[in-house]
């Protein structure tokens, strides 16, 4: 009987140690947790605890493995039973909202391990914790199990005791913020069932340390298990709160984009179409098309440094200022002479945006602009191959406050058509890292030249796929094209 339970408990003791090396490297390799958190510490020290404890098993009784064998399994597992205790106790502490100062941690837990480290060293001459006898038998001394084991206990149980105070007497002593783990109670709960189980079926005349190695390796096991799986639940409620936060914030960033389709009834000569496709949930560039008033319509579009919600933050405030001074300036260079000045005040983070503004006088079909170190928009006059309007009036928004822009002029005729789009679409690239680059895009918009507006983008936008050919996005792809009927 005693043969087989050694056995049946040395096969148990290694699949608890296989189990805690899984959960470690699922804390480490998986979830990114770091090892100096104390679940990942008590992964550690519970693993290297379930070693030392087999080596003791096996070791323990046979004359031909050396003494300072046993004497290591046995100090071995005395040490890192102890600072898996305290890890735990430390875990489970913080998680009821207490905050213990440094001295009482060092009085708690430093000075403790430090004397059992050094007993557990010592003890081959002073046997005060353990010997091994002639008979190659590892025997326990008075100290293994008072100072020890009563150690031992403490740290794995106070926290239970701590839990039922505040839930009952001192419930409205509680942290703040504090938590009490069911974790706590099962644990408690869990040891001494298994250890009552295995006295029934080896009886109380078994070993000691046969009847409380089980239970106790097993509520280990239990407990690492479920503390590491709630670790993992509240990293993944953590992240699915980000991702809704996130969906709202992408939402609102749609609401504030004009319609893809507007129809202007003052301008029916005028057809515009815009659209915007992230590489994120967020994104950095902006387009807008507005009336200023009777005979004058603006359109601009702008890319923003960074990615995701910075850059969506950033892009709010420009869009805003830029709609705003449009409505005040009289000219495009104006309008980007006063955001760019108040995009400058208190920029820390340095943030930008390359942009680009256009106002067409609907009675003249004159287009006065301002290109803020953006792409060059492609002219695409009526019969006639496309062609870039090169020209860059200042540096980007956001760069220097004493920067100074200028504007040109150009009239457009019926049948012309216009493209602004931001470097999403040219820098878009395949597996080889090629780009995507403005010869293929004003390819592409020939190709489209008797197309309505619309369906131009989507020809771009599928030929921009086509040519990326798995590659994920890596830029926010924004166009906007205008037609004269």
């Amino acid at each position: 009987m005693n043969t087989l339970a050694d056995r049946l408990l040395v096969e148990t003791l290694i699949v608890s140690a296989i189990l805690m090396a899984i959960l470690l490297a699922n804390n480490i390799f998986l979830y990114k947790q770091k090892v100096k958190d104390y679940i990942s510490l008590m992964l550690i020290f519970g693993i290297a605890k379930c070693f030392f404890e087999t080596l003791w098993t096996v070791f323990e009784k046979k004359s031909y493995v050396p003494g300072v064998l046993k004497y290591i399994s046995t100090g071995g597992y005395c040490i890192t039973f102890l600072i898996f205790a305290v890890y735990l106790n430390r875990y489970l502490i913080e998680r009821f909202g207490i905050k213990m100062k440094k001295t009482w941690i060092v009085i708690c837990y430093a000075i403790p391990v430090a004397v059992i480290t050094l007993i557990c060293i010592t003890t081959p001459w002073t046997r005060l914790l353990f010997w091994v006898n002639e008979d190659g038998a590892i025997e326990s001394m008075v100290l293994f199990e008072s100072l020890f084991q009563g150690m031992v206990y403490s740290y794995v149980f106070s926290p239970l005791l701590i839990a039922i105070y505040f839930l009952t007497l001192g419930k409205k002593k509680r942290p703040a913020g504090g938590e009490i783990p069911t974790s706590v109670f099962v644990f408690g709960a869990i040891a001494p069932i298994i250890y009552w189980i295995q006295i029934l079926i080896l009886g109380e005349g078994a070993d000691i340390y046969i009847e409380t190695s089980l239970p106790t390796s097993l509520a280990l096991v239990y407990l690492v298990t479920n503390l590491s799986t709630h670790a993992v639940l509240d990293t993944k409620a953590h992240i699915e709160a980000v991702e809704t936060d996130l969906r709202i914030a992408s939402k609102i960033q749609a609401d504030a984009l004009p319609s893809a389709a507007p129809d202007f009834e003052d301008f029916p000569q005028i057809i515009l179409r815009g659209s915007m496709n992230t590489a994120k949930e967020v994104g950095g560039d902006f387009y807008d098309y507005f009336p200023i008033d009777e005979n004058h319509l603006c359109f601009l579009i702008a890319d923003v440094s960074g990615k995701g919600t910075p850059a969506a933050l950033f892009m709010m405030k420009s869009k805003t200022m830029i709609k705003d001074y449009t409505l005040t300036k009289d000219t495009t260079s104006e309008i980007f002479n006063a955001v760019n000045a108040r995009l400058c005040e208190n920029n820390d983070e340095s943030m930008f945006a390359t942009a680009w503004i256009g106002i067409l006088d609907t009675r003249t079909m004159t287009l006065q602009y301002t290109n803020a170190g953006h792409n060059y928009p492609v002219l695409q006059r009526k019969g006639k191959p496309c062609e870039l309007i090169e020209s860059v009036h200042g540096l980007f928004l956001g760069g220097m406050d004493f920067t100074r822009y200028k504007h040109s002029e150009i009239t457009l005729e019926p049948g012309d058509r216009l493209f602004l789009y931001t470097d999403g679409v040219t820098e878009a690239h395949d597996c080889e890292n090629a780009l995507y680059g403005t010869q293929r895009l004003k390819k592409i918009l020939d190709s489209t030249r008797d197309e309505p507006g619309e369906k131009a983008l989507e020809n771009i936008l599928a030929d921009i796929r086509a040519f990326a050919n798995g590659v994920p996005q890596f830029d926010d792809i924004t166009m906007v094209v205008l037609t004269i009927k």
